[in-house]
């Protein structure tokens, strides 16, 4: 079997490492790639790799793109997609964003940094969980109003604001969630300890140390999150919807990897 996962870029990516070492332990004649693909060849190269892989996982910037080339989309709702199997796609994000949740109180209000995919797995997560009410804060205003309409009812409401907002729409939240890939190469959010005084949570979708974590810890924010749980659970659901699915094998596999 072959599996991949597509983006752009990739090579931060810990999921070939896991799922190979996941696929040795329990004797499974499986690979999986990492495959790094340029914004303006997503489309005529996406096609062809559906046909050659038994499953895909997708990743920064195409969880939206990918949408107009699977047969069907399981939570239609969210407009994203992270992983494919047989032409049908799948988000494990907010599933792995939820579970990974179980034990961590998320007080309102909520502010969202991003408007992307993972933005977009969040929302309905918390959603979910009965939350009414998030700010989202994107560079893009046009990408976060689409947000805003595809979410927005009577009983919930996605409030939209720019970037040039941040710092005093943070001084009114209790938990801010960063869904951007800003971090990822050391970049920072001009945010300091005025802005994190009254923040209970900081979670970070990334899975390695960003700047964010750092401040927000020296600020003295009280949970301190980053996205090595949400990529556990996710994975999980990938792993169920192949049908390869071990707990207790991909538990030592993931630990291995990401310890």
């Amino acid at each position: 079997m072959r599996f991949c996962i597509v983006g752009h870029p990739v090579s931060h990516s810990l999921s070939p490492r896991i799922y190979t070492r996941f696929f040795e332990m329990k004797g499974i004649d499986a690979t999986y790639e990492a495959l790094d693909i340029q914004t303006g060849e997503f489309s005529s190269v996406i096609d062809v790799l559906l046909k050659e892989y038994d499953g895909l996982n997708v990743t920064i910037p195409f969880k939206e793109a990918v949408v107009a080339h699977v047969d069907c989309m399981v939570e239609r709702s969210l407009r994203a997609v992270n992983c494919i199997f047989k032409g049908v796609g799948y988000n494990t994000d907010w599933i792995g964003f939820s579970n990974s949740l179980r034990d961590i109180k998320i007080e309102e209000p909520i502010t969202i940094l991003g408007a992307g995919g993972a933005s977009r797995a969040v929302i309905y997560a918390l959603k979910e969980f009965g939350v009414n009410r998030i700010n989202v804060i994107n560079r893009s205003t046009f990408r976060a109003e689409r947000v805003a309409e595809d979410f927005n009812n009577r009983n919930f409401e996605v409030k939209i604001f720019s970037f040039d907002s941040l710092p005093s729409i943070v001084k009114k939240s209790k938990s801010i969630i960063n869904a951007t890939s800003i971090g990822m190469k050391g970049e920072y959010l001009s945010l300091g300890r005025e802005e994190f005084q009254g923040i209970s949570l900081v979670y970070d979708l990334i899975y390695s140390e960003t700047p964010l974590q750092k401040v927000a810890r020296e600020c003295g924010v009280e949970k301190v999150i980053d996205g090595k749980a949400m990529l556990f659970f996710q994975a999980c659901e990938n792993l169920k919807i192949w049908g390869l699915f071990d707990k207790k094998t991909f538990e030592r596999a993931f630990e291995e990897v990401v310890r």
